[in-house]
């Protein structure tokens, strides 16, 4: 899949399965994680061209993006102003 002008595809890294005192976290009560890995990138625009790369760790903007299944793994479709943080 090939995002458009400012818009990017974004793979939210595993949620965790144990809380951090070590209690286990069963499958579905686990959040989606808001950081991940910026898959691919749009080609941006001539006013504003495209700042993220593919392969960075960013963190995005809860709740936000379109739910898209690739290969069998969740990923999120959205602009490039749902990144708040690169790492």
């Amino acid at each position: 899949m090939q995002p458009l002008r400012n818009e990017i595809l974004f793979k939210p890294l595993p949620s965790k399965d144990t809380t951090d005192s070590g209690l286990f976290v069963p499958e579905n009560c686990r959040k989606i994680s808001n950081k991940g890995t910026i898959v691919a990138v749009g080609n941006g625009t001539i006013k504003n061209p495209m700042r993220l790369k593919i392969g960075m760790i960013a963190h995005r903007v809860q709740n936000w993006g379109e739910p898209v299944i690739i290969d069998n793994e969740l990923h999120f479709l959205m602009d490039e102003k749902a990144i708040i943080a690169v790492e």
